[in-house]
C-alpha cells in the first residue's frame, strides 16, 4: 500500500494584512488574534480526482472550516497541526508589517529561543505524522497553515515522500506527497524449480 498525503493550507481569512501599515510588535499581535478568529471565504479545492479516505485538520477554526468544506466524512482534529508562533521582540518600534514577516523569517538566524522555538516545532510536526501515517487508509488530507506546511513538507521528504517544492502556499491549494517505494539494488535472479527443464 502506497501512502498519499494531501497538504491543504486554508482558505482565505476574511481579514485583510495591513501591508501599507506601521506596526508595534503589541499591535501585530493584537492583528492574530483577530485574524485567528475571524471567518474565512467561500472557496473551492481540486482534489485531483483522490479518493481521499481521511481527513487532519489543525484545530484552529479557519483550518475546521476549510476541512469541513472540502471533506464529507470525519474529520480529526490536531493542535500539534497549528501555525507557528511568531517570535516577539523587545522593542516599541514601528516598521512596515510586512517587514514583520522577514524578520520572522531571519529569526532562527538571531535568537537562540526562537531556533529552539523550531525544534519544538519540528518534534510536533514528527509526533502529529507518527499519528497520521500510522492510519490505515491510503489517501489522507491535513489541511493545516503555510508556515506549518513548510516544516512538514520537509519532514514527509525525510521520511520517503516525494511531492512539490511548494514555494507559493496558495490558499484552498492541494499538495500531494506519495511514499517513494525503495527498491533493492541487488537484482532478483529468478528461483529454478524442479519442473524447470535445461
Amino acid at each position: 500500500m502506497t501512502k498519499i498525503i494531501g497538504l491543504v493550507r486554508h482558505f482565505k481569512v476574511n481579514k485583510e494584512f495591513p501591508l501599507r501599515q506601521f506596526v508595534t510588535v503589541s499591535e501585530l499581535i493584537a492583528w492574530l488574534e483577530e485574524y485567528d478568529i475571524a471567518d474565512i471565504h467561500d472557496g473551492t479545492t481540486d482534489l485531483r480526482g483522490f479518493n481521499w479516505e481521511k481527513c487532519f485538520a489543525s484545530d484552529l477554526p479557519r483550518a475546521i472550516k476549510t476541512a469541513r468544506s472540502i471533506y464529507d466524512g470525519e474529520i480529526t482534529v490536531m493542535p500539534e497541526l497549528r501555525e507557528l508562533t511568531p517570535p516577539s521582540f523587545n522593542t516599541n518600534i514601528r516598521i512596515p508589517f510586512i517587514g514583520w514577516g522577514v524578520l520572522f523569517k531571519i529569526a532562527p538566524l538571531l535568537s537562540r529561543r526562537y531556533r529552539r522555538m523550531i525544534r519544538e516545532v519540528e518534534a510536533r510536526i514528527n509526533r502529529a505524522l507518527d499519528v497520521i501515517l500510522s492510519s490505515e487508509e491510503e489517501h489522507i488530507l491535513v489541511v493545516s497553515h503555510w508556515a506549518l506546511m513548510l516544516y512538514m513538507r520537509k519532514q514527509l521528504v525525510k521520511r520517503g515522500f516525494k511531492g512539490p517544492r511548494m514555494r507559493q502556499v496558495e490558499n484552498g491549494k492541494l499538495h500531494v506527497f506519495q511514499a517513494i517505494t525503495v527498491q533493492s539494488p541487488y537484482p532478483i535472479k529468478n528461483k529454478q524449480t524442479h519442473n524447470q527443464l535445461d
